[in-house]
């Protein structure tokens, strides 16, 4: 039993540190301009103010993929008002409320959509919906009610979860299996193929073999945790009550229970399963910081920094991972200094990606007033990611704001070699030719900026700074000096 309860903890640790992230992720360094969304003014580049459906298309596209659902939604139905008969506007809102787990609003456009045009991929994102609102007979009925003929191999994925959720593990596995041996991908897919999933919840059966003796719960507890790793987590919560139900003491339950509510955006039930957690095993490091990560997602920044310091005391590993999210909340909270300070704790673990790089950049620059120090960072981030242009483009900006121009342009050229589309990169060789006082290759950086940024802070920027030009290049034709 032992074994078994340490091979779910190494599934658990190698999991934790995804969750929540999306939330602090979206804290941009650039978020306070997304609001302010200004157009290019100036006659010959102005935007029109009745957008095409390809346009709006696109740029929801854009936000959905950086997953501000919220607002993709409104300009895909914004796209879907142009154009009343578009099956791609619908599928698209089905699709972002799914990923924004609003399952009842998603059905609806599918619904719409299918009625349209039915196809196996309309059915079985309906069939989901169900699943996610937890109405397991309802999910049940609606896939058996499938016609044989029209069923691939999605559908029958989702049918095997449902012989899983009535015990009806044989036929589960036997299921599984079958779309397992058809797995041709490279793991490279999003999502994985039903063959890589089916392989993945096979594991858990695999898991729970190496202890036959072990108690139906732990059988349940493995197959949560996996349902949740593939995506799925409504679908294993029905199981951590069954596993709660037969042992009320199982810890390991109510942190997975945690960790799937945390999965579906319901802070408030994670806290109340974790804090369960708690009581029966006070001083679980991992507990203490998925209870940071509820805090986080209902923004009790005081309490979630607390909980993660109680989480690094405790020995929680990686460190990097809770030097992040506290580095990510004193950013919140504006306290930039000790906010850098943490960046720096993850850069030196050798832990940084691109974001880490680019928020610490950019509070030396825009926050500290400090570009030497910014330059270092941006340095470290080109010997540690010399292949992506961000780090270029990092190095760019801060030898900018140093002034130093002609190292600023080598840089900033080579992000543009490595992505030619690179917004970021055309922005700051704007503002790298404004600090010059140059003000017309200014305004065509910006321009180009303003082009490849979409639907984001960088075209935002972008726009304000070549209206601004614009503004006083006028300024300084019509108004004579005294």
């Amino acid at each position: 039993m032992k074994k078994l309860t340490l091979l779910l903890w190494v599934i658990i640790i190698s999991c934790v540190a995804f969750v929540g992230y999306s939330f602090i992720n979206k804290s941009n360094v650039n978020e306070e301009i997304i609001s302010a969304n200004p157009k290019i003014t100036e006659e010959k580049v102005q935007i029109p103010e009745n957008e095409t459906y390809s346009s709006l298309l696109k740029k929801a596209n854009i936000l959905l993929e950086k997953e501000y659902f919220k607002e993709a939604v409104e300009t895909y139905k914004q796209a879907l008002s142009v154009d009343p008969e578009s099956k791609e506007a619908l599928y698209k809102i089905g699709i972002t409320y799914l990923n924004d787990n609003k399952p009842e609003e998603a059905r609806r456009y599918l619904l719409q959509l299918q009625e349209i045009e039915s196809n196996a991929e309309i059915d079985v994102l309906i069939g989901k919906t169900y699943l996610n609102e937890r109405k397991i007979q309802t999910a049940k009925s609606y896939f058996d009610s499938l016609k044989a003929e029209t069923m691939n191999d999605e559908a029958k994925y989702y049918k095997a979860i449902l012989k899983i959720l009535y015990k009806k593990h044989d036929e589960a596995k036997s299921e599984l299996a079958s779309l397992a041996e058809k797995n041709l991908t490279d793991g490279a897919s999003r999502p994985p193929e039903p063959g890589a999933r089916s392989k993945q919840i096979l594991e858990a059966y695999s898991a729970f073999n190496l202890n036959r003796e072990g108690p139906e719960q732990y059988l349940e507890v493995l197959l949560a945790k996996a349902l949740a790793d593939v995506g799925e987590p409504e679908a294993g919560i029905p199981l951590l009550y069954d596993a709660i139900k037969l042992q009320n003491d199982y810890r390991d339950a109510w942190i997975i229970l945690g960790y799937c509510y945390l999965n579906v955006g319901k802070a408030d039930d994670a806290l109340a399963a974790l804090q369960q957690a708690r009581i029966l095993e006070e001083n679980k490091p991992e507990t203490v910081f998925l209870i940071g990560v509820a805090y986080t997602v209902n923004e009790k920044f005081d309490d979630a920094e607390n909980y993660f310091n109680q989480a690094l005391e405790l020995g929680f590993e990686p460190q990097s991972e809770i030097n992040q999210r506290l580095a990510d909340l004193s950013l919140l909270k504006e306290d930039f200094e000790k906010a850098l300070q943490s960046y720096f704790k993850v850069i030196e673990a050798g832990a940084a990606d691109e974001n880490i790089f680019t928020k610490a950049v950019w509070i030396c620059i825009e926050k500290l007033k400090k570009p030497a120090r910014a330059i270092g960072i941006a340095e470290t981030a080109v010997r540690t990611l010399p292949e992506t242009a961000e780090s270029y483009n990092l190095l760019g900006w801060a030898f900018t704001a140093h002034g130093d121009y002609k190292k600023a342009q080598v840089s900033l050229l080579k992000a543009l070699e490595l992505d030619p589309a690179y917004a970021s990169a055309y922005l700051n060789l704007g503002w790298m030719y404004e600090k010059q006082n140059l003000l017309s290759a200014a305004k065509e950086y910006y321009k180009k900026a303003y082009t490849y940024g979409g639907q984001n802070p960088i075209a935002s920027l972008a726009a304000t700074r070549f209206n601004n030009i614009s503004s006083y290049m006028k300024a300084d034709i019509t108004s004579p000096k005294n």
